[in-house]
């Protein structure tokens, strides 16, 4: 039995992340960018692992990066592996360092990775040092479970409702939005427009079931707009090959530009409405190091309000 999966044991864990980091980008660039890593070892990593597996994951054109079925497969099954690896490894660095560092684990929802986040924690570690910030990603409703159940101590989400499940909520900010299209909509070569201009698009929102907060805020902003647009539902996988290939329109953070899907435009908004952040943590039970963490999220929330499209979208 033991030997019926040899190859398994020869492939590096660095490939397998680089791997997964292309297949969420969607581009070998930005993968790289994330992981510290030229274009070409990324590259070079991800053709290794198909060596290993013995198939192709993606389909490379000089347009777009696609995944292949086994691809799909392979990204599916491998993702909650590493995930278990890195909370297994987070773990023990935790017991290992109880005589000095405190560590609050922190649920988000993915918008607030794009900026938010990362800049709290480089904040959190010139201030406290011996605060350390563990993040795992959800949906809105999976983090106010996670909350709520006492698996993350805070959570951290755009548009996120609070002062339900017995969460306490404090808002820590916020940032323009910005819309969002392919490159072949008929306003893509403006790179700014007003909001009244969006209104004879379709709109894409994500689930109701899975981010409401973020769904009634959309909708909001579309009841706003003279020539109410229409507003339809989409997960994110979706969303990418609809906004390629139609009229369609997403709002994003502005923060967003910063890590753009491969093929999209992000549109700044003259008349731009703020959308907020929200931090939420179990009433019965305050997260350690509260204070600190929140005047981190607040700092960093102030400092993106100052920057414009351009500087968000160079980067942290």
């Amino acid at each position: 039995m033991g030997g019926e999966t040899p190859d398994a044991d020869l492939i590096d864990i660095r490939r397998l992340r680089s791997f997964l980091t292309v297949a969420q980008e969607m581009s070998f660039t930005r993968a790289g960018a994330r992981l510290y890593l030229t274009q070409q070892a990324v590259s070079s990593q991800v053709r290794a692992l198909e060596h290993a597996v013995g198939t192709e994951l993606f389909r490379r054109t000089t347009r777009n990066v696609q995944l292949t079925a086994a691809g799909r497969e392979l990204h599916d099954r491998v993702r909650p592996v590493l995930r278990a690896l890195d909370d297994a490894i987070s773990a023990a660095r935790e017991l290992g360092a109880q005589d000095g560092g405190r560590t609050v684990k922190v649920g988000h929802t993915p918008t607030a990775a794009y900026w938010l986040l990362p800049c709290a924690a480089g904040l959190l570690d010139a201030g406290d040092p011996a605060v350390r910030l563990r993040t795992e990603e959800h949906t809105e409703t999976g983090l106010r479970a996670a909350v709520a159940e006492g698996r993350v101590h805070l959570g951290v989400g755009l548009e996120l409702e609070s002062g339900v499940d017995g969460l306490a909520g404090h808002e820590v900010g916020g940032e323009p939005w910005c819309a969002v299209v392919g490159p072949g909509h008929p306003l893509a070569v403006r790179r700014r427009v007003r909001l009244a201009e969006l209104a004879g698009y379709e709109w894409l929102t994500w689930p109701r079931s899975s981010h409401p907060g973020h769904w009634h805020a959309v909708h909001a902003l579309a009841a706003s707009v003279g020539g109410v647009p229409a507003v339809h539902e989409t997960w994110l996988s979706v969303a990418h090959a609809r906004l390629t290939a139609g009229a369609t329109v997403m709002l994003r953070p502005v923060s967003y530009t910063a890590h753009p899907l491969l093929g999209l435009v992000a549109l700044e908004l003259e008349d731009a409405p703020m959308c907020r952040y929200t931090a939420v943590w179990n009433e019965a039970a305050a997260p350690p190091d509260l204070a600190e963490v929140l005047s981190a999220l607040t700092g960093a929330a102030e400092r993106l309000a100052r920057l414009g499209l351009a500087e968000a979208g160079a980067g942290r």
